[in-house]
């Protein structure tokens, strides 16, 4: 759709390329925005804009969201509020640093930054065209996003400055494997939950009592119903009917566009005279006529051609292709007919005579040829067009009518559909996309019951979407949620049951009991003598966490109780053995260097951030985001 972005890129596209062709430096990212905004913090007399960082908060919020029923809990909001501003603040202290310290990035290192952007690219190849289009299309001048690149490009140098300059002594890789690769025998006894579960009775009035108690955890989730109108990119181009002229013309179109892919690749074989210096004009002119007379090129050229790596050969070229030669030289020579010699040709490297031998074609199709491929393609490109203006209609007429769908759906001839019961966590449809979640439960379009903004929900598919309807949380019946408060209040007596015996286990395995007689007592599983790591995937996680999180044996064993999700273990760690350089291979030692150096760097980095943070006047708004 790269052609059509360029055509059409306005409005709420814009974003998506903005997106696409964004650099994130480290955890910071680059704000890529130039439009003076209220502040979210003011770092030695500079201000961080409040928009970029509103919405890296929104989006750390949605994430969070997944994780919680209904909103997140308002102590957590705030501290991912906290440090989304941290993350802002940290980076206009690295741009005012480099600025300051005299960072210098040349024009070459800029131009290979923007080289290596796919959004700039045309086949895989740096296009000037579309690079200036994306940009102009996103509301920013070349000038403007080259100064922001060389910005990101000195930040780089002073985060590699310090990085690269770190290092680890021989001791610290030694101590990190050490911990890291450390060898614990271990044994345990643990319970299964389920084996307990069939023991437990739970009473009706037990579970009359939990309902009673506990009214605010037996609510229906507070849910939404959304209307929506959808334009999607491949309904368009199954609605496109295309009549033989227009395929006709579209197909004469591409012919003068891109003829190679059309009449075939065409190659020339060509020779050449180069004079150079005083008087060249006249005395190419002079062997000009020469030629005309009857001379042969070959010899002519073989004489006074100045090119040295054709002149030997009677100025002989070979194949030559569009765009292998200087634009002058090209025009001139794709101009000719074969066997022909060409008027004096003026190029940066001299004059020319040109003698055109053979013209080669290959490759090619007709328009019966390449009909099928033709309709699919131009019906793709009918279909984007409208899909862009439709787009750029549906959010403006959701603009100017904020309270309601219709206007816009009437308008431009699309259905309102509707989704309901969403909650905060998701729905069907639609409101399974996360960009529509968030956009559903926003400020805006959930409290002030307004239009969202267009939003993307795929590639080729756009919505608006708006609240139809909202359904406050209400009581759930008893006989719905019976069987849930049974099942919670038998895995919490089985549960103590367990404990129980757990608590007997810990003592008697303390007392140096066997682990075998300890099991066979107390209606255990059991495991004797095993050895582990602290990245064994093989041995039950919660076994792995109670041993490692027990203090070494120093003579005597050590025990430790860990719950895990389908039981309780006590473990008995019997000794532990530092791991060693010498029972790792080449490639794992280099590989632990590395982290070791790596995580020292990191730690480096955040000191160096701390120590601008603690030395700069630093004021943070923090209710600019609320």
């Amino acid at each position: 759709m790269l052609q059509k972005i360029r055509e059409k890129i306005t409005g709420w596209v814009a974003w998506t390329i903005v997106i696409t062709i964004g650099v994130v430096f480290a955890v910071w990212g680059i704000d890529l925005s130039f439009t003076p905004r209220p502040k979210a913090a003011e770092v030695n007399g500079a201000e961080v804009p409040v928009e970029p960082v509103r919405r890296a908060y929104q989006d750390q919020l949605a994430r969070f969201q997944q994780a919680f029923t209904g909103d997140v809990p308002p102590e957590i909001a705030a501290e991912i509020r906290r440090g989304v501003i941290e993350q802002f603040v940290s980076r206009e202290l690295l741009q005012q640093r480099v600025a300051g310290q005299g960072y210098r990035v040349s024009d070459a290192e800029v131009a290979a930054q923007l080289r290596s952007y796919e959004a700039f690219q045309i086949g895989g190849e740096f296009s000037m065209e579309a690079y200036r289009a994306t940009l102009q299309g996103a509301g920013y001048t070349p000038a403007m996003f080259e100064a922001e690149q060389r910005r990101l490009l000195e930040i780089q140098q002073l985060q590699d400055a310090i990085v690269l300059s770190s290092f680890v002594t021989p001791a610290e890789v030694e101590r990190r494997v050490a911990l890291e690769r450390e060898l614990r025998e271990v044994e345990w006894v643990s319970w299964p939950l389920e084996r307990f579960l069939a023991e437990v009775e739970v009473t009706e009035a037990e579970v009359e009592a939990r309902y009673r108690d506990n009214p605010g955890r037996w609510m229906t989730p507070e849910s939404v119903d959304l209307a929506y109108v959808t334009i999607r990119l491949e309904d368009l181009a199954g609605e496109l009917e295309v009549s033989e002229d227009d395929l006709r013309a579209y197909y004469e179109s591409e012919v003068s566009r891109e003829p190679e892919r059309f009449l075939g690749l065409e190659r020339r074989k060509a020779a050449h005279i180069l004079l150079t210096g005083e008087n060249a004009e006249e005395r190419i002119a002079s062997l000009r006529a020469r030629i005309e007379a009857g001379a042969d090129f070959a010899e002519v050229a073989a004489e006074a051609s100045e090119d040295p790596g054709s002149a030997a050969r009677g100025g002989d070229l070979g194949w030559v292709e569009r765009g292998m030669m200087v634009p002058a030289f090209e025009e001139a020579l794709f101009a000719m007919e074969a066997g022909t010699v060409s008027e004096p040709v003026r190029s940066e490297f001299g004059w020319h005579l040109i003698r055109l031998e053979e013209v080669e074609q290959s490759g090619g199709a007709g328009f019966e040829e390449v009909r099928d491929e033709l309709l699919a393609e131009y019906r793709s490109r009918q279909a984007e067009d409208r899909y862009y203006d439709d787009a750029e209609a549906l959010a403006q007429l959701a603009f100017e009518n904020p309270d309601s769908l219709e206007p816009a759906a009437a308008a431009l001839g699309y259905e309102i559909e509707v989704v309901e019961g969403v909650t905060r966590q998701g729905g069907p449809g639609i409101a399974a996309n996360p960009s529509v979640l968030a956009a559903a439960w926003s400020e805006s379009v959930f409290q002030e019951r307004q239009n969202s903004t267009v939003i993307e929900v795929n590639d080729g598919e756009a919505a608006v979407v708006r609240v139809a309807d909202y359904h406050p949380p209400e009581q759930r019946p008893l006989q719905e949620v019976a069987d849930q408060i049974r099942a919670e209040l038998q895995r919490e007596q089985a549960a103590a049951r367990i404990a129980e015996l757990a608590a007997e286990a810990e003592t008697r395995l303390a007392a140096g009991e066997p682990v075998a007689e300890v099991a066979a007592d107390l209606s255990a599983d059991h495991v004797a003598g095993l050895t582990v790591v602290r990245d064994d995937v093989t041995t039950p996680p919660a076994v792995v966490s109670a041993a490692f999180s027990a203090p070494r044996p120093t003579g005597e064993p050590v025990i430790n109780r860990a719950q895990g999700p389908s039981g309780e273990y006590v473990v008995r760690v019997l000794s532990a053995t530092p791991g060693g350089l010498d029972l790792l291979g080449p490639e794992q030692q280099r590989e632990l260097r590395d982290r070791t150096r790596g995580a020292r760097a990191s730690q480096e980095l955040q000191a160096y951030l701390d120590d601008l943070r603690a030395r700069a006047e630093v004021t943070v708004f923090e209710t600019a985001l609320q």
